[in-house]
């Protein structure tokens, strides 16, 4: 039997900065003690640029311009496999306050290499910081 894969979309959001583009992070929902960047699920009908830019506004309250495709990250957790399609957003804007207790957070590149709480995501950050320029 194949187990099924579960299609999900997230966003590596970055403001350009003088000394650097900042990096926005959020704290995971079932586990408040891991920091991890927006993402969730794909809706019926919708693209995975769609769900991850859905996902950062639900989440941290943030829009952004999709700049490019960041990767995929796959994971298990209870006995799930999750895909995850990562994209490089430029925040553009505060659109609301986003969820309870995901305490969005801005640091720097090197802020968030020691923030985030898996290898995958710090890896997709180190691909991508040189994309994160101003425009």
């Amino acid at each position: 039997m194949t187990k099924s894969i579960i299609e999900q979309a997230g966003a590596i959001v970055f403001k350009p900065a003088k000394s650097g583009p900042l990096i926005l992070i959020v704290k995971a929902k079932k586990d408040p003690s891991h920091w991890i960047f927006p993402k969730g699920h794909i809706d019926p009908g919708e693209t995975a640029e769609e769900a991850g830019l859905r996902e950062l506004g639900e989440e941290a309250g943030i829009a952004g311009k999709i700049v490019q495709a960041a990767g995929t990250e796959e994971f298990t957790a209870a006995d799930k496999t999750y895909r995850v399609a990562y994209f490089l957003v430029r925040y553009t804007a505060v659109i609301g306050p986003g969820e309870p207790g995901r305490e969005p957070h801005f640091c720097t590149l090197d802020e968030a290499l020691s923030l985030l709480s898996f290898p995958a995501a710090r890896e997709l950050v180190k691909k991508m910081k040189d994309f994160m320029i101003p425009t």
